[in-house]
């Protein structure tokens, strides 16, 4: 039952045009790779996107799926990826192993994040991309690891592009709001800890939560005000603290919008791509 929850909230981003990625052939200079091995684990699979007449100076992004940390894939967000190749952006979306109740939590999927990056910095000369400065984006739970990656490792990170992703995992009412409908299950995946109403919660409830690391990274926010799976207050928090540390940062509110942001709708979905194109344009060269 929860699982059908979260899918019928996560898989509807960017969810317009799934068809199988090609390598394009001869002598074309906009290339697409599929299911490049960026690591030896099982899940360490990316599509990488170079557009045509790159250079060293266009942004790069390392684009993360949702999926509550425990489902999904790189296909659920393939047609931001082609928005982004459109404008000239290149990227590599991942994925990464699932969080589970035994030996990946967060810390295991950050280190999957790390890896793809070395990878992609690894084949810069290849391709024709930066080494780094890459640009980190992602969707609801893929959108919490590009915030605690960015503000985590100690590589360069230009810029951050997060979809409704939840930001503080210290706010018992989000927390007790989460077991109420079945989601703390997979917190705790992600944690590697537990948590009871009332009770003193775990360090590492702080440590995953991005709001308690942040860094100097311009990021762009965008949430839909009626989400019924990462309340609208974790953004609200995220660019409330922002604002106090004096970071910039931008917050778009989607308006009566569920999980899914309402991309179903042309005009919203059209909102939401050039909002994050202009930010990656303007912030992650």
């Amino acid at each position: 039952m929860v699982r059908k929850l979260i899918l019928s909230f996560i898989l509807p981003f960017f969810l317009y045009g799934c068809a199988p990625v090609k390598e394009l052939k001869g002598n074309g200079i906009e290339k697409k790779y599929s299911d490049i091995h960026y690591g030896d684990k099982d899940r360490n699979l990316m599509d990488v996107y170079l557009p045509a007449n790159r250079s060293v100076k266009i942004p790069f992004v390392i684009l993360i799926h949702g999926g509550a940390w425990t489902m999904a894939g790189k296909e659920y967000v393939r047609d931001y990826q082609d928005s982004l190749l459109k404008n000239g952006i290149a990227s590599a979306s991942i994925n990464h192993r699932y969080a589970n109740n035994t030996d990946i939590h967060y810390p295991q999927m950050l280190d999957d994040i790390n890896t793809a990056l070395n990878y992609c910095s690894e084949h810069a000369k290849e391709w024709n991309i930066r080494d780094k400065g890459f640009v980190m984006a992602g969707v609801s739970s893929g959108a919490h690891l590009a915030l605690l990656y960015a503000y985590t490792t100690t590589k360069k990170i230009n810029a951050i592009v997060e979809f409704c992703g939840p930001t503080n995992l210290t706010d018992t009412t989000i927390l007790n709001y989460a077991g109420k409908v079945g989601l703390m299950d997979v917190i705790q995946k992600m944690t590697g800890k537990t948590y009871k109403k009332g009770e003193a919660i775990d360090p590492e409830f702080s440590k995953s939560s991005p709001i308690t690391q942040i860094k100097n990274i311009p990021v762009l926010i965008i949430h839909g005000t009626a989400d019924p799976v990462v309340n609208f207050s974790q953004s609200q928090q995220l660019s409330d603290t922002l604002d106090k540390q004096h970071i910039k940062h931008k917050l778009v509110t989607i308006k009566g919008a569920g999980h899914d942001l309402n991309l179903k709708d042309t005009t919203t979905r059209q909102l939401v791509y050039r909002e994050a194109i202009s930010w990656i344009l303007q912030n992650g060269q």
